[in-house]
């Protein structure tokens, strides 16, 4: 979500203003002054930009605590000035209030694995302070001023998304011009599911499904996320026995799917019986579920033709993956990259 500018005339000039971070400790100012602007040179690193519907600029410093660098060496006569324009903003504009808080630990901001945001790590996002300093593993409770800014911080460092006082989700989405946008689901007081996205007020408004949105895919970085937070390890909740659950038609014989993200024929595998079962219910009711005693054999079944088999599609990204088999081994493709499995036991693989 590009934040809109601040016109500002000063000294006979034309400026816009851009402010970036999300709390006064991240607090950034970016100043564009316009191709009309007489008080700069451009010299070979001036990097000229169409911002939005306020026409065309210069990019020329960026403020960024108590710090000012240029975008161009050729700029840097003009410090004096510079320094007036950004100062006088940040005078005109009051430090925004704290609307919003979130908790930082083991690294990063604290998160949760929500099965609604399957592709990795959920943000703990707040409406009250108080909430947010009870949350267990708390090294510091984050104030934010910008929520806009703030999730797309988010999106940019993995989080596959946020969860607003524990209940409400924020899927992280790109519309139809490439700009990123937030939606919340929350359920109104008769229990009824709403819809909104974050508007660059600050807001959030009714969203009616008028504008496309779709949802961002950014699964290496949210994999990098899950890592970090989770550990290197294969795959969550994997069956102690070490044995899966198959689906298909009759018993030994995997079902076919194809799956959206390639294109390829896959057999299908649980970690637990009764996720086989709410499967067929939900996609192949006419298939059964099965105990997989020779997870090798399976996999190098004919009807697989050397595919392998998704492991719990639909679940979590740190509960799925691919298996296959590769010579005498079985090889898992999980979020934490891959993995051997020989004799019952996980090696990471290279």
């Amino acid at each position: 979500m590009r934040q809109p500018g601040t016109p500002l005339r000063h000294a006979g000039g034309n400026y816009l203003l851009v402010e970036g971070g999300y709390n006064r400790d991240t607090r950034s100012v970016t100043l564009l002054a316009a191709p009309s602007n007489e008080a700069f040179t451009h010299g070979e690193k001036a990097r000229h930009v169409v911002w939005r519907d306020q026409g065309e600029w210069y990019v020329i410093a960026q403020w960024a605590v108590g710090m000012l660098s240029f975008q161009d060496e050729a700029y840097e006569a003009q410090r004096p000035l510079v320094e007036e324009v950004v100062e006088r903003f940040l005078e005109e504009r009051a430090d925004a209030p704290e609307i919003a808080w979130a908790v930082q630990g083991m690294g990063g901001f604290l998160g949760s694995l929500e099965e609604i945001l399957p592709m990795g790590l959920a943000a703990k996002v707040f409406s009250a302070e108080e909430a947010a300093a009870e949350v267990a593993g708390t090294d510091e409770v984050v104030p934010i001023t910008n929520l806009a800014q703030f999730l797309t911080q988010l999106a940019r460092d993995g989080y596959a998304g946020a969860m607003w006082d524990e209940r409400q989700p924020i899927f992280f989405c790109i519309d139809g011009l490439g700009e990123v946008q937030f939606l919340r689901v929350r359920k109104d007081a008769s229990q009824r599911m709403q819809l909104e996205l974050l508007a660059e007020t600050g807001e959030w408004m009714d969203y009616d499904g008028a504008e496309e949105i779709e949802f961002l895919e950014n699964r290496e970085s949210c994999d990098e996320r899950l890592v970090s937070a989770l550990g290197s390890q294969p795959v969550m909740g994997w069956p102690l026995d070490g044995k899966l659950w198959a689906v298909g038609p009759r018993t030994g014989e995997p079902g076919q799917v194809t799956s959206d993200e390639d294109d390829v024929v896959y057999g299908v595998l649980f970690s637990k019986e009764e996720l086989a079962r709410e499967w067929n219910q939900e996609v192949e009711p006419s298939w059964i579920a099965f105990l997989v005693d020779d997870l090798p054999g399976f996999l190098s079944h004919d009807a697989l033709a050397g595919h392998g088999g998704l492991l719990n599609p639909g679940s979590h990204r740190v509960q799925s993956g691919v298996l296959w088999r590769d010579g005498e081994r079985v090889v898992l493709d999980s979020f934490s990259g891959f993995w051997a499995l020989e004799s019952g036991r996980f090696q990471a693989l290279d």
